[in-house]
């Protein structure tokens, strides 16, 4: 199991799968597989945002979708962690450990300030943030969100 960035032959594992993520995490919400493509594509042509895959072999197994920012009013960057799927049969693996070993490298290694990460979906969330704390991350103010 390792983890690399996503190559365009991805696209169709990283469709299934975050098709898989909103089925599973925002049934709420309606999928588009066009945008899922288009944010797809945004990576390959610009890396804005960045996704890396974690493989078992050659196989797609999970992916990690993050983005980095200049903060608003303060010198520095800022990674935002959007997205971290695993499909369900290797849940418990070591595929998400990597993801985010992964982007906390990279983050680094880009000169970010700070990682924001979590989940936005109240699916699995206490189990979401006792995973990212074993990363050094903290529980910081509330998540919150108006539907319209």
């Amino acid at each position: 199991m390792q983890v690399r960035l996503a190559y365009e032959t991805d696209i169709d594992a990283f469709v299934e799968m975050a098709k898989a993520n909103i089925d599973e995490t925002r049934p709420d919400m309606e999928w588009d597989e066009d945008t899922c493509r288009d944010t797809f594509w945004e990576y390959i042509d610009s890396a804005s945002p960045t996704i890396w895959m974690c493989v078992k072999g050659e196989e797609p197994i999970g992916f990690l979708l993050a983005d980095m920012y200049g903060f608003r009013a303060a010198k520095g960057l800022i990674v935002t962690q959007e997205v971290i799927f695993v499909r369900p049969a290797y849940r418990g693996s070591r595929a998400a450990l990597l993801l985010m070993k992964e982007l906390i490298a990279w983050a680094k290694q880009m000169g970010a300030k700070e990682i924001i990460g979590g989940n936005d979906n109240s699916f699995n969330s206490e189990r979401t943030a006792r995973f990212l704390e074993h990363f050094g991350f903290e529980r910081v103010g509330f998540s919150m969100r108006r539907r319209l």
